[in-house]
């Protein structure tokens, strides 16, 4: 007891200058017009679903500050965009227009925490499954019944769980830079560099420091860490956003209730899905990368970039052309598939990813001039993966049957051809006796 008494006095000692220089911030460095941002968004006008720009949007028992595009077009498809931490729907202001102009009925909105009118203030209250909730509040208030979700960062996460939660709503899904979080959590399982890569959410966790050190001169210190690469207007807003009262505990509140590995895991998830990520990415490794797929039960397309985390600032041509392709092949890659699996009897054998461990990894070029298979474990494995591409006929697809040996691996390769945007799935797949010899990987077509 007496070692435990010093060991508090010794943090309490560290901790008086910390406590004293937020005091300080507080109660004299602190803007005149500590609410001004909230003063603001109450100016904002109320969404009727016919306006672009600047909105407040009611939603969950809630008001969200939103960015909305391409209202003018009343049978356009729905899209919502979620942004990340520490960022505001600013972040997709590019796309947004994009997205618009092309015809769809666009909204990026500043998710719970960071809208003045949506911060409840207890930790459980931002639980993936609630803030996943606003996501469909928010549909439902601009009239979508079914609609495309994009995120980024944690927004990425929180785009995941809408995918696996609620399909029968979302007709694709694009993460930025997130993998599948259950993939993450595996990856946070072994010993490699992805632990090292999320040691920054340990600090998020902890009670009150993260605030202090964050937000000390109105979240100054997150232009160091977070914002160096950012436009000033960005940056702007992002600091009168997260230096008002209780906006940064918000936030970090995301990282305290979120649970990668629990009782509610994200599952697999079926709406067509685009997964953008970069080699340099300082959030989140290779590993959870491309285990991804061992989460997909659907059509799903790995889209790698010479870039770091943040794509949009980074790599904004490309995301912006990946992104469109998706959303107008993706529908219909996946009715292909869908036809084409109902017309094939199911053959005996358990889906890939349900070995453990995950031992096949499947990846595919997006021109789908290279499938490579690589079996990582010690077991002989076989089994099934089925391409389709926008550009060939609706009902056309690719079987790659293949049988693989203990750590051997297989690469088809084709050149010439005119593919489009190419997804693949993964299916029928089973441990098989190791006879010493297996069959090379064969490529069926089907129509």
């Amino acid at each position: 007891m007496k070692r435990i008494k010093q060991l508090w006095l010794v943090l309490a000692v560290f901790m008086l200058p910390v406590t004293a220089a937020y005091a300080i911030d507080r109660l004299l460095l602190a803007p005149a017009c500590p609410d001004c941002h909230a003063e603001m968004t109450e100016q904002l006008p109320l969404f009727d679903g016919t306006q672009d720009g600047l909105v407040r949007i009611r939603a969950n028992s809630m008001e969200f500050r939103a960015r909305v595009a391409g209202f003018g077009n009343p049978q356009g498809e729905g899209v919502i965009l979620l942004h990340g931490f520490p960022e505001t729907s600013i972040m997709w202001e590019e796309l947004l227009d994009k997205l618009g102009k092309a015809g769809y009925r666009a909204i990026a909105y500043d998710q719970r925490g960071y809208s003045p009118g949506a911060r409840p203030p207890a930790q459980n209250d931002y639980t993936k499954t609630k803030i996943a909730t606003d996501v469909l509040a928010i549909a439902d208030a601009a009239g979508f019944e079914r609609f495309h979700v994009i995120g980024h960062d944690f927004g990425g996460a929180i785009a995941w769980t809408v995918a696996d939660r609620f399909p029968e709503r979302v007709l694709s899904l694009t993460s930025l830079s997130m993998p599948h979080p259950s993939a993450l959590a595996d990856a946070l399982a072994e010993p490699d560099s992805q632990l090292r890569l999320s040691s920054y959410m340990l600090f998020y966790q902890l009670p009150l420091l993260p605030e202090l050190v964050l937000g000390f001169n109105k979240a100054k210190f997150l232009g160091y860490l977070k914002w160096q690469d950012h436009p000033p207007g960005q940056i702007e807003e992002y600091e009168r956003v997260l230096g008002e009262p209780g906006a940064l505990h918000a936030a970090l509140n995301w990282y305290r209730a979120f649970e990668f590995r629990s009782l509610d895991p994200v599952g697999k998830v079926r709406p067509p899905t685009l997964f953008i990520w970069g080699h340099e990415d300082g959030a989140f490794g290779r590993v959870a990368a491309t285990e991804t797929v061992n989460y997909m039960d659907g059509a799903y397309r790995l889209h790698t970039v010479e870039a770091g985390h943040d794509l949009m600032l980074e790599v904004p041509e490309i995301v912006t052309e990946e992104v469109l392709a998706h959303l107008k092949t993706a529908d219909r890659v996946s009715e292909q598939w869908a036809t084409a699996l109902a017309e094939t009897p199911q053959e005996d054998g358990s889906a890939c990813d349900q070995s453990r461990p995950q031992c096949l990894r499947i990846l595919l070029t997006p021109d789908g001039h290279t499938l490579r298979i690589r079996n990582r474990c010690d077991e002989a494995y076989k089994g099934v993966v089925r391409v389709s591409c926008s550009k060939w006929a609706p009902d056309a697809a690719m079987e790659y049957r293949f049988s693989l040996g203990a750590k051997a691996e297989m690469t088809q390769e084709s050149t010439g051809l005119s593919n489009g945007d190419c997804y693949f799935r993964h299916r029928l797949c089973a441990k098989e006796v190791d006879r010493g010899k297996h069959r090379p990987a064969a490529l069926i077509p089907f129509f």
